[in-house]
């Protein structure tokens, strides 16, 4: 008897707890599927709209800002860019520190769109030295020499202040030179024979193709160095002698020179201010700022 007075409690216990649970609230179906008008449908396609339109203003403000952005970073320059002046004192550097021979030139360069930059040399350049396996010391007058050129650089497209650059130059020389104490064998039991070669006059014509960088150190005065590869095209040979050396190019028998400049710059334009957005970015939309109509209860 106890054991089904038990078990009919525990029957009455769980039937309590599952009516507490199968509480459901009453939904009125009818609101769910009332049809919408069509005051309610021109409003909803006119949110709609609304929101196309806002979307797509923020897009064309993205490729405005995009497009602003990406002609700042390309630099143009302008055609007359800069006027740059300098003195090349490699050769008189060399010639205090005891070499015998040397060239020192200034010179003036154009530059146009920071890209291409003809130049214009004028220079100096004497000589006395005895060459070790000959037989004479030659003495080169202080003689002039001209280069012209064209110079690319190949950082057009980057701050003005560095220049990475190749190019190629036509030299000339008209220059006179001596040739003393030459010494030859006259016989095998007389003494050697000493003569000079005196007032020699010829002229040189050549080219280079050069490699150098310049930096800028402070505001407009840089410094640059240069290799030059020298090519002789044609120099004047007498009958009584040949040019050892030649001003500008160097010593005949060596193709490579180089160059140490400290230069100004002259600026020929004004700075340009970076563009800025005509149309400021307008504040991301999402869906929830988009005010969507509430149908009216009957």
């Amino acid at each position: 008897m106890k054991h089904w007075a038990a078990t009919l409690i525990a029957l009455l216990c769980f039937f309590a707890l599952s009516a507490q649970q199968r509480h459901v609230t009453p939904i009125d179906s009818s609101e769910d599927l009332r049809p919408v008008t069509k005051e309610e449908l021109e409003q909803l396609r006119e949110q709609n709209r609304l929101r196309s339109m806002r979307l797509d203003s923020l897009t064309i403000d993205s490729l405005r800002r995009d497009s602003i952005e990406k002609a700042a970073k390309k630099t143009n320059h302008p055609t007359l860019y800069a006027i740059q002046a300098g003195v090349n004192f490699w050769g008189p550097l060399m010639r205090a520190l005891g070499q015998n021979f040397g060239e020192g030139d200034v010179w003036v360069a154009l530059n146009l769109k920071n890209r291409f930059i003809p130049t214009l040399a004028l220079g100096l350049g004497s000589a006395k030295c005895s060459p070790d396996d000959g037989n004479f010391t030659y003495k080169g007058k202080t003689s002039f020499y001209g280069k012209i050129g064209l110079n690319y650089n190949f950082m057009y497209n980057k701050d003005p202040k560095y220049q990475l650059y190749a190019g190629l130059h036509l030299g000339y020389s008209s220059f006179k030179y001596d040739i003393t104490d030459i010494s030859v064998a006259n016989g095998y039991w007389t003494q050697d024979k000493h003569f000079s070669i005196l007032n020699q006059k010829s002229n040189a014509t050549w080219g280079e193709f050069v490699v150098g960088i310049n930096v800028e150190l402070a505001k407009h005065i840089s410094m640059g160095w240069a290799v030059h590869y020298n090519m002789m095209f044609n120099v004047k040979d007498l009958p009584e002698s040949r040019p050892y050396y030649v001003p500008g190019y160097g010593k005949r028998n060596n193709n490579l020179n180089v160059s140490l400049s400290l230069s100004y710059t002259i600026p020929l334009h004004q700075k340009r201010k970076s563009p800025t957005p005509t149309n400021p970015a307008t504040p991301a939309t999402s869906e929830e700022d988009i005010d969507v109509p509430e149908r009216p209860l009957d």
